[in-house]
């Protein structure tokens, strides 16, 4: 009897020792797959976190390259009232992003090590993209830097000439070109200056067009009258150009044969507008105008015009009407008619003022540059 109660025990026991060893290898199992699957739901916020960084940063991109990115601004989702996760919800949770911009040709700094700060091989900016999800925490660093564009920005001159047979016919002395830079304002600029004409042709063909007083209107590098000769990159570079820019236009004239009297951008308020005419484009008196101004056929100006940036035309310029207060500050480039004909002449008459302006010229540079992604760093 004694011995049976023992045994009993002895099963007990066993019994207990069992479950317990069999309870806590199924609470370690437990552990480990909870592990497991924080893990894994780590692994998958982190993956998640990640991609959204990347879409600040994409979207911070697009911004710069239509214009809209304020400078010293940062993009917060959780405040834009959008539904930036595609979840139908705007502003929850999971849509904490916070984006912020470094901008290397504003901040004072020789950020490439050559001993220059904020020159034009340092437009690069530098996006800080960091978004919280659940347990993790992803910062991004991505490095953005302007796309190469064939737009002329490095002008020559502040009139050049493609044609080397170029007629010039100015009225007196009431003109002004002037090569020296010059800010909007009025004030000198501190850019070197360039040249007042530059010719794809010889000197001689436009210093034969201008008489002596009307040489000492013409200014700018390379001392007195301020003229030189200049060879374009490719003999398709005007054609190329002008399909470059045609697909890029926002305000488009197609054969337009009334007088535009209006408004083509306004740079105090930095609104620069590509503008496109297929044909000759007549504008009249009181138009103003910023951006690139790109006419394939003649420009015909009368009454005053006065516009900020590049100005080209494949055909003639002509002011007419007295041509009062004609004032451009920036760069204008003349070649021939759509054909690729010579040019039959470019007439200046009355009073107008071309002035190169290197302000002008960077600050349509910047409103119509195309930013992209260079490189994305995590650190």
């Amino acid at each position: 009897m004694v011995q049976r109660e023992s045994q009993r025990g002895s099963i007990l026991i066993f019994l207990v020792a069992s479950v317990t060893l069999l309870a806590g290898s199924i609470m370690a199992l437990l552990t480990i797959e909870q592990g497991r699957a924080n893990r894994a739901r780590t692994e998958i916020e982190r993956t998640r976190a990640f991609t959204i960084a990347e879409s600040g940063i994409d979207q911070v991109a697009v911004l710069m390259s239509s214009n809209a990115w304020v400078p010293g601004s940062t993009l917060d989702w959780s405040k834009d009232g959008i539904d930036n996760d595609g979840d139908g919800l705007d502003d929850e949770g999971d849509e904490s992003l916070t984006a912020t911009v470094q901008t290397w040709w504003t901040d004072g700094l020789d950020n490439d090590g050559d001993g220059q700060t904020d020159e034009s091989d340092e437009w690069v900016a530098r996006v800080a993209c960091t978004v919280p999800l659940g347990v993790s925490t992803v910062t991004l660093t991505g490095w953005i830097q302007r796309l190469e564009s064939i737009i002329p920005f490095g002008v020559p001159a502040v009139l050049t000439l493609l044609d080397p047979n170029a007629d010039l016919n100015f009225s007196g002395n009431s003109f002004q070109i002037n090569g020296n830079d010059l800010n909007l304002d009025g004030t000198p600029g501190s850019s070197s200056p360039v040249y007042g004409i530059a010719i794809d042709g010889t000197l001689q063909n436009v210093l034969t067009q201008l008489t002596g007083q009307q040489t000492d209107n013409v200014t700018g590098m390379g001392g007195w009258p301020s003229i030189t000769t200049w060879t374009p990159p490719s003999p398709t570079w005007l054609p190329d150009l002008v399909e470059f820019l045609k697909a890029r236009a926002q305000v488009k004239f197609t054969n337009f044969t009334g007088t535009y009297n209006g408004t083509l951008g306004n740079w105090q308020t930095g609104n620069y507008v590509i503008t496109h005419s297929q044909g000759s484009l007549n504008v009249g008196g009181g138009s103003t105008g910023a951006g690139i101004l790109v006419v394939e056929g003649d420009l015909l100006v009368s009454g005053g015009f006065s516009y900020v940036g590049l100005v080209i035309v494949t055909g003639q310029i002509r002011v007419t009407g007295g041509g009062s207060g004609q004032v451009l500050k920036g760069a204008v480039i003349v070649g021939g008619d759509v054909q690729q004909s010579r040019l039959i002449g470019n007439t200046l008459t009355g009073s107008i003022d071309l002035a190169y302006s290197a302000e002008a010229l960077n600050r349509i540079r910047l409103a119509l540059t195309q930013w992209g992604i260079a490189a994305v760093t995590e650190p």
